[in-house]
């Protein structure tokens, strides 16, 4: 007897910005989505998280009180199709901080 593992249904349609919103941090977390289409991502390994982190640590020193650099954040490229993506290190303008949500990320008209 074998065991078939079946995707969800939502893994094989186009997602809006909507739909996603309305998901739970942890239905985010582990995917990006890519002209609407839902992408598993595999975990880091904790090297390569420190490595993000020393980097992103790099950058906010380098970037003054003007720009903030994060890890662990979905930034958003595009609305239509829907396009979200999780890079190692995001760099922001620091007056952006109060729109920050760690699951949707900065608006990309204020990433470096």
């Amino acid at each position: 007897m074998t065991t078939e593992m079946v995707a969800p249904a939502w893994m094989h349609q186009q997602i809006t910005a909507e739909q996603y919103d309305s998901w739970s941090e942890e239905q985010c977390s582990g995917i990006e989505i890519v002209d609407g289409m839902v992408v598993m991502t595999p975990g880091a390994s904790p090297r390569h998280n420190r490595l993000a982190r020393i980097v992103a640590n790099v950058l906010d020193s380098a970037g003054g009180v003007e720009w903030n650099a994060d890890t662990d954040f979905d930034v958003q490229l595009q609305d239509v199709p829907l396009t979200n993506r999780r890079p190692d290190v995001v760099v922001y303008r620091a007056s952006m901080i109060d729109n920050m949500r760690k699951d949707s990320g900065p608006n990309p008209d204020g990433i470096r």
